[in-house]
């Protein structure tokens, strides 16, 4: 089967560049504004993910150690289950491996369930039983349901026999609001709930790709999103300059690969650490140690629970920050690494490296894969970057 092109939710549209490939509608997330309780809900995810916990001080105020808002990601796409097809806003997500979506079980009273498309299982005629529970630990509570097994589309890619979880209860308010409705893991299986299959084996399994090879092309200009794409099954080389630096993966669990150094002012800010590239976060996750030091450096203030923030007047003469990855350094600039966010109509510039208790490795989100044409190639174990070609 040829690559198969996937665009994603834009606020200007970007077409793909290579003839033949399967184009999707664009889904939009109009009049998004970043505030810290998106950031708060966004590094709820990540904890829950990586088994981390949220930095918090005693001293902090009851308005930055609650969560008040949701997790409104911004890359999504449309993926549908059954027959006849039932749609879902899906977020892609690299850090993790599981496929879920709200069920039609779920609680009439559970906000984010009802304000999402919902799976009916009484309407597809390729829907088979499993029943066997599933749950996510939160920061906010548990994500929790069943599983099902159905037949799921994405792209135009059909995959036979797809074991999901429908979620019956939702946690908190982490998913009210989010554009998606739920999420797509394309990590490994190793991490997967309840050793379930993922979508993107299964389509190496059943053939259904080229190549077992899933790429990213996430447009950004500072904090607005201008467009993007994942291509199923191959690459587009028009997409990127240059040529593509790969690293082997050194764990397959999540996308992880050894980040030589991080380095701006001269000064190294880490060296021979592993790293996790993972589409389902726009910050860069470090550890305590290189979020204090880097923060120092660029003169960002720490707020006690793991956030920095820099006057907005200073963002343009703040220094890059350089990462090391295989043979070649990679180039983050103040407007790659400072996200402006609203609070009670007020605008401050946060730095988008952050840590959480427990953290050892560092996180790579969309303030670096925007900037940087990625490839998760499971047949090759490795990981592609290269300079996006704006």
């Amino acid at each position: 089967m040829r690559p198969v092109c996937l665009i994603l939710f834009v606020l200007i549209g970007i077409g793909c560049a290579v003839a033949k490939l399967n184009r999707l509608s664009l889904q939009v997330n109009g009049n998004y504004t970043r505030t810290h309780g998106k950031v708060k809900a966004e590094k709820t995810l990540l904890a829950a993910k990586y088994g981390y916990t949220l930095a918090t001080t005693s001293s902090a105020s009851e308005g930055t150690e609650t969560l008040h808002d949701s997790a409104d990601r911004e890359y999504y796409g449309l993926l549908s289950i059954g027959t006849p097809k039932q749609n879902f806003n899906i977020l892609f997500d690299t850090g993790s491996a599981n496929l879920w979506v709200p069920s039609a079980k779920c609680s009439a009273s559970n906000k984010a369930c009802q304000k999402h498309n919902k799976y009916h299982s009484g309407e597809s005629s390729t829907y088979v039983a499993n029943g066997e529970s599933f749950s996510i630990e939160y920061g906010t509570g548990s994500l929790s349901g069943f599983l099902s097994t159905d037949t799921v589309e994405v792209a135009g890619i059909q995959i036979k026999s797809q074991t999901f979880a429908e979620a019956t209860n939702e946690p908190g308010s982490t998913f009210t609001d989010a554009k998606f409705a739920g999420i797509l893991g394309l990590a490994f299986k190793s991490i997967a709930v309840d050793g379930v299959t993922p979508p993107w084996d299964n389509m190496i399994e059943q053939k259904l790709l080229d190549e077992p090879v899933i790429s990213f092309y996430l447009k950004l200009k500072g904090t607005a999103v201008q467009g993007g794409e994942m291509i199923l099954g191959g690459i587009d080389s028009s997409l990127y300059k240059g040529s593509l630096t790969w690293v082997p993966v050194t764990k397959a669990a999540y996308w992880q690969f050894k980040l030589t150094a991080i380095k701006t002012k001269g000064v190294f800010i880490s060296r021979n650490t592993q790293a996790i590239a993972d589409t389902g976060t726009s910050l860069i996750v470090l550890p305590k140690a290189a979020y204090t030091r880097i923060n120092n450096l660029i003169g960002a203030e720490d707020n006690g629970e793991g956030e920095a923030f820099v006057r907005c007047g200073r963002v343009s003469a703040l220094p890059n920050v350089n990462l090391h990855i295989g043979d070649r350094f990679f180039t983050l600039t103040p407007s790659d690494y400072i996200i402006r966010i609203t609070e009670s109509g007020e605008t401050y510039c946060m730095s988008v490296f952050t840590y959480m208790e427990g953290n050892t490795l560092t996180i790579l989100g969309d303030a670096f894969i925007g900037k940087f044409y990625t490839v998760f190639d499971k047949g090759n174990n490795r990981i592609g970057f290269a300079p996006v070609a704006y």
